[in-house]
C-alpha cells in the first residue's frame, strides 16, 4: 500500500497540470508539484487547510460554486478564470476541470485539474486589442474594404463598401463573387482569371481595374488593390481588397477615346500597376534624398571648415536652392493628396491672367537663362479677367512653363502667350524641346506618370506638375490639352479658361503679386530692414531651431522679440506685458497652439485678449487653415516660411502701410 501511494504521488507530481483534491469540507487533501509552481505555495502549507482560506479569490469570483457543484456529483469546467494569491503576490488566469472523488460510488470529495493560461490569455487579449485597432482603421478607411475567404466568399464588408455599392453586410457576407450581380458582365472573365492566379499562388499582390454594379444597378469603374494571404504551405487563406471608385475619371477618359482604345488602356493599367508603384516609390526616394544630400553635405563641410570663405556664398545658395526644391516637392505631394481626397478648395476672386503670366514669366526667367533657354512672353495689350483662385492659377502657369524649360535643351526656346475670345482666355505654352511620343501622350496628365521610367532618366521630378495643373484647370471650369509631333519636335500645352462676366472689379494686388513671384523665382525675400521697428512680438515654438530662426527673422526687421517654448511660458509672458503680435506654432506637446489662442481670447482686451495672432505651422491643408482662423488666429502661414512673407503678414495684421520693397 505504501508503495502504491508513493507511485500515485510520483504520477501526480509528474503532471504539467496542477492537480489537487479536497474533502467534503473543501479542505485540501492532495496538492501536486505543478500546483506549488502555479500558486507559489508549498503543499505542506496547504494540506489540511480550507480551499477558500488558502485562495480567497475563489469566493470573490464565484468559483466556490464549482467546489459545491462537484461535491453534489457534477463535473465542472472553468475557463479563463482570474486568480490572485496574496501570500505570493501571484496573479493571472487559469482554466480548470473539477470531478467528484468517489469510493464505492460514494462521494468523499473532489479533484481539480488546473492549467495556468496567463500567458495565453495575455497574448489573446493583446491580439484582440490589436485586432480591434486594425478593425477600427479598416472600418474607417476612405477606401471600401472587402475580404474574401479561401473559397472567394465575402468575409468582411466595411461601411465604406456599403456606402459605395449599396449592399449591407447582412446581404453579402458568405456569398461567392458570382452569387449576386456584382461584377460587370464583360469583366467576369478577367475577375475569374485573377482569382485563379491568386488561388494558384502566382499573384500575391496586384491591382485590378474592372466594373461593378451597385445595388441600384449603376455601373462603377473601380480600382481593386488586392493582397493575398497564404499559409505556411502556400495555400490560400484570404484576399484583402481595397476598392477605389474611379468612375468620374474613367468616364472622362472614355469620352475622349474609342471603345477599343478604352479597353486597351484598362488592360495596360492593370498590367503596369505594380511597376508604377515601385517606380514611384523609387523616384520619390531619389527626389527626397537628392536635395537633402546637398543640404547636409554642404552644411557638414561648412561646419568642419572645409569650405573656403570665397565659396561660402555659393554653398549657401546651393543649400537654399535644394531646400526650396524639397519644399516644392512636399507641396506637390500635399496637392495630390488633396486632389485624391477631394479637399482641394478654391478661393475665387477676379484674376488678371495677363498680369499673372507676366509675373510668372519674370519669376522663372533666371531658371531659363541658367539653362541657356530663350524665354519669350507674348502678351496682348489688354486684361483677361478670370473668376478664379490667384494662387492656383499662378501654380498652373508656373508648372507649365517650368515643365517646358525642363524638357528644352540649351539653345532652345520656350514661348508663352495669352489671348482670349468672347468666352475663354487661352494660354499657350510652346517649347522646342524633346517632344512627347504618341504612346505616352494620353498619359501625360496622369499622376506619377513619366515618359522616362527607369533610374537612368535624365530629368528629375515625381511627375506631379502636369497632373496638378490639369486638376486645377478643371476645378476652374477649363480644359487643358497637350500636342506634340513626336520626339524632337517640341510640345504645346493649351489651357482654356472661361472669362469672368463683364463688369467685375479688377484686383488691386496684381503688381504686388508680380513683385512677390519675381522674388520667389529668384529665391529671395525682400522687405524693409526696420519695417517692424518698435513692435513687440511674442514667438511660441517648441522646436528650438525654428524658434531661433523666426526670432532672427523678426529681429533683423526691427522687432522686439520674446521667444518661448510652451503655452504656459507664453501666458506668463503675456501676464507681465502683452505683445503687439503673437506668432505661434500649432503642434506642440502638452498644450497646442489652439489651446494657447483660446486662453488668450478669454483674456480682457487690456490684458492682451485682442492680440493679433499668426499661426505658423507645418499643418498646411485648407482644413488646417480654416480651423486656425475659427479658433482665433487672424492669419495662417505654412512652414517653411520666407522672411518677407512673415514680415508682410505681421505688417498687414497691424495695419501698417507697405513701404517700397528694397533688398535686405
Amino acid at each position: 500500500m505504501a508503495n502504491d501511494l508513493l507511485l500515485l504521488e510520483a504520477l501526480l507530481d509528474a503532471s504539467v497540470d496542477g492537480i489537487h483534491a479536497f474533502d467534503l469540507d473543501c479542505n485540501f487533501i492532495a496538492f501536486n508539484r505543478a500546483m506549488e509552481r502555479i500558486s507559489g505555495l508549498s503543499r505542506e502549507n496547504v494540506l489540511g487547510r480550507n480551499a477558500f482560506e488558502v485562495f480567497p479569490f475563489l469566493k470573490k469570483i464565484g468559483a466556490d460554486k464549482d467546489y459545491y457543484s462537484v461535491l453534489a456529483g457534477k463535473t465542472v469546467v472553468a475557463k479563463a478564470r482570474p486568480y490572485t494569491i496574496p501570500e505570493t503576490s501571484r496573479h493571472g488566469y487559469y482554466e480548470g476541470r473539477y470531478f467528484p472523488l468517489k469510493i464505492n460510488d460514494e462521494i468523499i470529495g473532489g479533484v481539480g485539474i488546473i492549467r495556468d493560461i496567463t500567458q495565453q490569455k495575455l497574448a489573446a487579449d493583446a491580439a484582440h486589442t490589436e485586432h480591434q485597432r486594425l478593425n477600427f482603421h479598416v472600418e474607417n478607411s476612405p477606401l471600401a474594404v472587402i475580404e474574401w475567404d479561401s473559397d472567394f466568399r465575402v468575409s468582411r464588408w466595411s461601411e465604406a463598401a456599403e456606402r459605395l455599392f449599396g449592399w449591407g453586410p447582412e446581404e453579402v457576407l458568405g456569398k461567392h463573387v458570382s452569387d449576386w450581380k456584382f461584377v460587370f458582365t464583360e469583366d467576369i472573365d478577367s475577375v475569374l482569371e485573377v482569382t485563379h492566379r491568386q488561388r494558384e499562388g502566382v499573384e500575391r499582390q496586384g491591382v485590378l481595374f474592372n466594373r461593378n454594379y451597385t445595388k441600384q444597378g449603376e455601373v462603377l469603374h473601380c480600382e481593386w488593390y488586392n493582397s493575398v494571404l497564404n499559409d505556411e504551405r502556400g495555400h490560400l487563406v484570404s484576399v484583402l481588397s481595397l476598392v477605389l471608385n474611379v468612375t468620374t475619371r474613367k468616364i472622362a477618359e472614355e469620352e475622349r477615346a474609342a471603345l477599343f482604345v478604352r479597353e486597351r488602356v484598362a488592360r495596360k493599367h492593370a498590367e503596369d500597376a505594380d511597376r508604377l508603384k515601385d517606380e514611384f516609390l523609387a523616384t520619390l526616394s531619389h527626389e527626397l534624398r537628392t536635395p537633402l544630400t546637398a543640404v547636409l553635405g554642404w552644411a557638414s563641410l561648412m561646419r568642419s571648415g572645409d569650405v573656403p570663405q570665397t565659396e561660402f556664398a555659393n554653398a549657401l545658395e546651393i543649400i537654399e536652392r535644394n531646400a526650396r526644391a524639397q519644399a516644392r516637392l512636399i507641396d506637390d505631394l500635399l496637392d495630390v493628396s488633396r486632389i485624391i481626397t477631394g479637399n482641394l478648395k478654391l478661393e475665387l476672386r477676379p484674376v488678371d491672367m495677363v498680369a499673372t503670366v507676366e509675373a510668372v514669366g519674370e519669376a522663372v526667367r533666371p531658371a531659363a537663362q541658367a539653362k541657356g533657354v530663350r524665354l519669350q512672353i507674348v502678351l496682348e495689350n489688354k486684361t483677361h479677367f478670370i473668376n478664379g483662385d490667384p494662387n492656383r492659377l499662378r501654380q498652373v502657369v508656373w508648372n507649365l512653363v517650368l515643365n517646358a524649360i525642363k524638357f528644352t535643351a540649351r539653345g532652345g526656346s520656350v514661348s508663352v502667350s495669352i489671348g482670349s475670345d468672347e468666352n475663354n482666355a487661352r494660354l499657350v505654352v510652346t517649347d522646342t524641346g524633346e517632344g512627347i511620343t504618341s504612346e505616352f501622350l494620353p498619359y501625360v496628365f496622369d499622376r506619377f506618370r513619366q515618359a522616362e521610367g527607369s533610374i537612368a532618366r535624365r530629368h528629375g521630378g515625381l511627375g506631379l506638375g502636369l497632373a496638378v495643373a490639369r486638376h486645377l484647370v478643371e476645378l476652374h471650369g477649363g480644359t487643358i490639352s497637350a500636342e506634340s509631333d513626336g520626339p524632337g519636335h517640341g510640345a504645346t500645352f493649351v489651357v482654356e479658361l472661361p472669362v469672368a462676366p463683364a463688369g467685375q472689379p479688377e484686383t488691386a494686388t496684381s503688381d504686388a503679386w508680380r513683385v512677390r513671384w519675381q522674388e520667389i523665382g529668384q529665391g529671395k525675400g525682400r522687405t524693409t530692414r526696420n519695417q517692424l521697428s518698435g513692435l513687440k512680438v511674442l514667438v511660441v515654438e517648441d522646436d528650438a531651431d525654428s524658434r531661433a530662426l523666426v526670432s532672427m527673422m523678426l529681429k533683423r526687421h526691427g522687432a522686439e522679440v520674446v521667444a518661448v517654448a510652451t503655452v504656459d511660458e507664453a501666458m506668463s509672458t503675456i501676464a507681465i506685458e502683452p505683445a503687439d503680435v503673437l506668432i505661434s506654432d500649432i503642434g506642440m506637446p502638452d498644450q497646442d497652439g489652439f489651446e494657447l489662442i483660446r486662453r488668450i481670447r478669454r483674456l480682457p482686451a487690456e490684458r492682451g485678449g485682442n492680440t493679433p495672432a499668426v499661426a505658423l505651422t507645418g499643418y498646411a491643408t485648407a482644413k488646417d487653415r480654416e480651423r486656425a482662423i475659427a479658433e482665433g488666429f487672424q492669419t495662417h502661414l505654412a512652414k517653411p516660411i520666407e522672411p518677407a512673407e512673415l514680415v508682410n503678414a505681421i505688417v498687414e495684421l497691424k495695419g501698417r502701410a507697405m513701404v517700397p520693397l528694397e533688398p535686405i
